[in-house]
C-alpha cells in the first residue's frame, strides 16, 4: 500500500504582521503554490492508496480557506481517499470542510486507519483525555494492522514541546498491531522506531526548519516537501521529497517563554509552528 503524506500547509488569505510567527509566514511564497509543486511532484511517482493530510491544513482560516486547499488537492487527486486531522492551527471552519474533529476510522486493504484528534485550537502542545485513551484502546484491540495518523509528536524539538501525554500514549501503542504513527507539526522529516512500531514525522508543505546545534536555535526555509510511504505488511519504508532549492526566511532562539528573532534581534511571546 502507499500513502501520501502533506502536512502543515497553512495557508490563510493574508498574514499579519503582529508576531514573529506572523512575520515568518508573511515572508514565504504562497502556501497554495507550493501545495501545487508537492502534488505535481507526487503524481510522478505512481499511484497512491490514500492522501493524508496530518494537521494545520490552514492557519485560522475562513471556509473559504479550507475550501480551496480541499479543491486543488481533489485536483490531482480526484479518485482517492483524502484523510485529513486538524492541527493546533485549524480553527472550528475546518469541521465544515474535512469533517468531524472526533477520532475516526477508515478500512484501507488490511489496514485499519485511526485518524486521531490529539490538536486544539490555540494549544501549541496538543493534548490527549482520558477519553481519547479509551476510545484508542477499544479500536486497537482489533486484529487489524493498524495505522495511526496525529498532528502533535510523541518527541520533542527545540521549540517544539511533544504531547504532555506522549509517553503515556507510546505505552499504549505498544504491543498492538500498530506498524506505523505518522505525525505532523515539527516542519521536517524524521523516521524512528519504538517498541517495534516505526514513527515517522512529515516535512511541511508551507516551510520547513532545521536546528542549529552550535548556538540552540532553529532555521526556517521557504521550501516545500512531502512524504511517501510503503507499507507491505509490518514493513514501513518512506521516502521524504523536497521540491526546490531551500531560502532561509529567519532562524529563531528559544530561550524560557520568549522566541527571540535572532536575524533581526526582536523579542516577542512565542507563537508555535
Amino acid at each position: 500500500m502507499r500513502i501520501l503524506q502533506l502536512s502543515d500547509i497553512h495557508y490563510r488569505t493574508h498574514y499579519t504582521n503582529d508576531n514573529a510567527y506572523e512575520r515568518l509566514l508573511a515572508k514565504l511564497e504562497s502556501p497554495l503554490k507550493h501545495l501545487e509543486l508537492c502534488l505535481q511532484d507526487a503524481l510522478q511517482h505512481g499511484k497512491y492508496d490514500c492522501l493524508c493530510l496530518t494537521g494545520d491544513i490552514c492557519d485560522n482560516g475562513s471556509v473559504d480557506d479550507y475550501q480551496t486547499v480541499e479543491s486543488i488537492v481533489k485536483k490531482y487527486f480526484p479518485d482517492i481517499p483524502i484523510i485529513a486531522i486538524p492541527g493546533n492551527h485549524d480553527n472550528e471552519n475546518y469541521q465544515q470542510v474535512f469533517g468531524t474533529k472526533s477520532h475516526t476510522t477508515y478500512q484501507l486493504q488490511s489496514y485499519t486507519i485511526l485518524a486521531l484528534n490529539n490538536s486544539e485550537y490555540g494549544n501549541a502542545n496538543g493534548k490527549f483525555t482520558d477519553e481519547d485513551f479509551s476510545w484508542l484502546d477499544e479500536n486497537l484491540k482489533t486484529p487489524e494492522k493498524k495505522i495511526i495518523l496525529m498532528h502533535h509528536p510523541v518527541r520533542k524539538y527545540p521549540g517544539i514541546p511533544c504531547l504532555p501525554q506522549a509517553e503515556k500514549l507510546i505505552q499504549h501503542i505498544q504491543n498492538t498491531n500498530t506498524v506505523l504513527v505518522m505525525q505532523g507539526h515539527v516542519h521536517w522529516s524524521e523516521d524512528y522506531t519504538i517498541n517495534d512500531t516505526h514513527y515517522s514525522v512529515g516535512p511541511s508543505t508551507s516551510f520547513q526548519g532545521k536546528n542549529n546545534t552550535k548556538n540552540d536555535s532553529v532555521s526556517f526555509y521557504d521550501v516545500a516537501g512531502y512524504k511517501i510511504y510503503d507499507l507491505i505488511d509490518n514493513h514501513v519504508s518512506t521516502k521524504s521529497y523536497t521540491i526546490k532549492m531551500p531560502t532561509k526566511v529567519c532562524s529563531w532562539k528559544f530561550t524560557e517563554n520568549k522566541i527571540q528573532e535572532i536575524d533581526v534581534d526582536i523579542n516577542t511571546d512565542v507563537e508555535s509552528c
